[in-house]
């Protein structure tokens, strides 16, 4: 027998498991949603332009949605559903985007942000816990003879 199953039960690392999905997501919303590594120049500075401008993006969306976050965790607590609710991140951050400029004009940020307060709050997810989907494990096709490798 191992080590590290006397030291460590099997039942503790399924608990374990589950908190790395807020990273896993976290991740995900930087490559996949902002496109972190897709840069539009090829120079260093572009490349460190690029980065500090998602990363501030992603940092102003996270405090624009902050307070709506909270209001929705207070709702939860107080309305009785069968399930928790929570903000979209995703669409969060769509929404920041198409809201950005208005946020720098004087004359309508107070509009802005009440748009974006809005929509997160009506587009938030419900949270279903204990949800399980066995996965599909597709076969692997051979590549065809006209894109072998040689």
């Amino acid at each position: 027998m191992c080590l590290c199953s006397t030291v460590y039960p099997r039942t503790c690392f399924k608990e374990l498991y589950h908190y790395r999905w807020n990273i896993e997501e976290g991740y995900k919303l930087f490559k996949c949603r902002i496109g972190l590594e897709a840069f539009s120049g090829k120079t260093a500075r572009n490349i460190r332009q690029d980065f500090q401008a998602k990363v501030f993006m992603m940092t102003m969306c996270a405090a624009l949605s902050f307070p709506i976050e909270e209001k929705v965790r207070a709702e939860n607590k107080v309305t009785i559903n069968k399930h928790s609710r929570q903000i979209n991140r995703t669409n969060a951050l769509a929404i920041c985007k198409e809201v950005w400029t208005g946020l720098w004009i004087h004359s309508i940020i107070a509009k802005s942000l009440d748009a974006i307060d809005n929509i997160l709050h009506k587009t938030c997810e419900c949270i279903r816990l204990g949800r399980k989907f066995p996965r599909k494990h597709k076969i692997k096709k051979p590549p065809a003879m006209e894109y072998k490798q040689l």
